[in-house]
């Protein structure tokens, strides 16, 4: 299944004009005849959805941390979960134990 042909896709125009000439031109009983279209057409646009997210995700740690700047001041904390956590003497231990633990289990 892909999204539709409708919405304004650029860079898969030609895969879209293939795929919709090759329904138009094959009875639907014959439903493998446009596969290779269909492939090509997913390919174009996995490639659009990873470009637009990469677009996307450009800043994200910034993003993030404006994010957590913003609710921290808007809560009245001076800490961010992290340092919270970093400051907090049995979650330290309880970290050290794990460790441990897992020190052991893998020898």
């Amino acid at each position: 299944m892909h999204p539709p042909l409708e919405r304004p896709h650029p860079k898969c125009q030609k895969e879209i004009e293939e795929i919709k000439n090759c329904h138009d031109t094959n009875s639907k009983l014959k439903f493998w005849a446009c596969n290779d279209f269909k492939y090509a057409l997913d390919r174009c646009f996995k490639a659009e959805k990873n470009e637009i997210l990469k677009k996307v995700n450009l800043n994200l740690d910034d993003k993030w941390k404006k994010e957590e700047q913003a609710f921290m001041e808007a809560m009245g904390h001076k800490n961010s979960f992290e340092e919270y956590l970093n400051k907090d003497a049995e979650y330290l231990k309880e970290r050290e134990l794990a460790k441990g633990r897992k020190m052991k289990g893998s020898s």
